[in-house]
């Protein structure tokens, strides 16, 4: 990414965007520096202009494309990005990887958002999905240093059904005979990984992570 759009972020003109992230998402002025995060100020004659610019890399820190949010939540389309073959990167695991081979498990989430909030709070095996569901390409990403994968989705309505259905492939694909396990953590209504971590904390989290494993495991015997 353009070193200058990272600039950007911290100067006058990025002022309410880095205020949204570290204000509002509650994201470390760290962890926007270790993934590049940008911003395009509005004044600027481009079609990213007054967008939030993530940068997505492969595992090897390759970079595969831009990823935008515009920050009025009104406009439209406030999400654009690049053209690029969703379901086979993971956002986030250029730097999650190490983490994940060392605690081997990997918190699985829906957005880049989400993935800078786990960061933010120590959670630096986390990954997020480019598309609505796991591929098989992106599971064998990750079997390559792990085999617990948590599934961290909102916990709305399309969150839930995007864990049932994931958990379902899981047992279509006989994924268990591989040695990987898939624990579904549900959040409370209305909870997305980062609202829920600002308002409850890592502790919290830590124990959700636990009771999906626990509870699996538990009905298995």
């Amino acid at each position: 990414m353009n070193l200058a759009k990272q600039e950007l972020l911290k100067g006058e003109k990025g002022k309410k965007a880095l205020e949204y992230l570290t204000q509002k998402r509650k994201i470390s002025k760290s962890i926007l520096d270790k993934f590049n995060i940008g911003y395009c100020p509005e004044d600027v004659n481009h079609q990213v202009r007054g967008r939030i610019i993530t940068p997505i890399y492969d595992a090897y820190n390759h970079l595969v494309a831009l990823s935008t949010r515009h920050l009025d939540e009104n406009f439209k389309p406030r999400f654009w990005h690049e053209s690029f073959d969703k379901g086979s990167y993971l956002y986030g695991l250029n730097h999650a990887k190490d983490t994940i081979q060392n605690v081997q498990k990997v918190i699985i989430v829906e957005g880049e958002i989400d993935v800078l909030s786990l960061f933010s709070y120590g959670f630096t095996m986390s990954v997020g999905m480019s598309c609505s569901s796991l591929t098989l390409f992106q599971i064998s990403l990750i079997a390559r240093y792990c085999h617990e994968f948590y599934l961290l989705f909102d916990g709305d309505s399309p969150g839930k059904t995007a864990i049932d259905r994931m958990m379902r492939f899981y047992s279509k694909e006989n994924l268990k005979s591989f040695g990987l396990n898939f624990y579904p953590v549900y959040l409370p209504e209305g909870h997305d990984p980062d609202d829920f971590l600002n308002k409850y904390g890592a502790k919290e989290l830590k124990l959700k992570l636990k009771e999906s494993r626990d509870n699996l495991i538990g009905r298995k015997k």
